[in-house]
């Protein structure tokens, strides 16, 4: 299945916090995750469903990942702290400025 990815959520797993989980929103609105209640669970319509792709569906996933990106926009530039300046004696640190 090659088709493309328009966002990914991170999502940590509610029993081991160390074990993250991927859902992934794909151009055509379909969604999958590589836990385990969609990789094992399938509907005898052969649909798969997991709490992390309802959140994906109910526009809820932003405030339930650890992470997310978009793919195929930029991220626009932020003006707070963001660039680095750097000094013009060797061995001197970078700051945020």
């Amino acid at each position: 299945m090659n088709k493309p990815i328009q966002r990914v959520w991170a999502f940590r797993s509610d029993s081991n916090a160390e074990v993250e989980y991927q859902t992934l929103l794909y151009a055509d609105g379909s969604t999958s995750c590589n836990c385990a209640g969609w990789t094992r669970r399938v509907a005898s319509d052969g649909s798969r469903s997991c709490k992390h792709t309802r959140w994906v569906d109910m526009g809820a996933a932003d405030y339930h990942c650890s992470g997310k990106h978009e793919y195929g926009k930029q991220k626009p530039k932020e003006n707070h702290a963001k660039e680095i300046k750097s000094t013009n004696r060797l061995g001197r640190r970078k700051f945020a400025v």
